[in-house]
């Protein structure tokens, strides 16, 4: 997945919840584009992980330093995703959770 091409980063191996690997995923601009979210969310689903996206907040097109998380997974998840970014120094969040994201059809 290019970031030039998807408005993403994509790390699987950079942090881990209840001793599972989660999907981190960074916008490489203010936010990832739906199209990329709505992969990634069939990427978790598939793969039975959580996942963690950051985007980030812009004030007349410029970075502001606040972020916002967005989250794939139960509400201890959500928490704990919180929390870890907190105490890394992420310090202004806004955090939503995603609800049922795919709906599969039957064909």
């Amino acid at each position: 997945m290019r970031p030039d091409i998807s408005g993403v980063i994509v790390m699987t191996d950079q942090l881990q919840w209840q001793g599972e690997d989660v999907i981190v995923a960074v916008a490489t601009g203010a936010r990832i584009p739906a199209r990329t979210f709505h992969w990634l969310c069939s990427l978790a689903q598939l793969t039975s992980r959580q996942l963690v996206a950051v985007e980030h907040k812009q004030d007349a097109h410029v970075f502001n330093g606040e972020f916002k998380l967005r989250t794939v997974g139960p509400e201890e998840f959500r928490q704990a995703m919180v929390t870890y970014f907190s105490q890394i120094g992420f310090t202004t969040t806004h955090v939503t959770r995603e609800h049922q994201i795919i709906e599969w059809a039957a064909h």
